[in-house]
């Protein structure tokens, strides 16, 4: 069991659950030990071995190291999918992008 700590905890995926302390976002193992401290502005829990998470106003994806994968680049940034995300440059630029971070299909053209 997991001693109440965090100002939010949500749901174990893909091994680690997303908690929030203060204003800062990281995540936890099952035994409650922070695996990547909480450093984010935004986070989304992990999909696919990548979570979107947001630095100011750009997002990008990190892997269950912290690592970023796709640097911050977007201004909104959903889960993978089938090996696909749906991300926003502008409002008037949507698309999807593959784990490397390129556009695979651009929902502006």
């Amino acid at each position: 069991i997991i001693e109440p700590q965090f100002d939010y905890a949500g749901s174990f995926s893909e091994g680690l659950a997303l908690v929030g302390n203060g204003e800062k976002w990281g995540y936890i193992d099952k035994s409650g030990e922070f695996i990547i401290a909480p450093q984010f502005d935004y986070a989304t829990n992990f999909s696919e071995g990548l979570a979107s998470v947001g630095i100011g106003e750009k997002w990008g994806y990190i892997d269950k190291s912290g690592q970023f994968i796709i640097e911050p680049q977007f201004s909104w940034a959903e889960s993978f999918s089938e090996g696909f995300a749906k991300v926003m440059v502008s409002r008037e630029n949507w698309g999807y992008i593959n784990k490397s971070g390129q556009f695979i299909w651009n929902l502006s053209d």
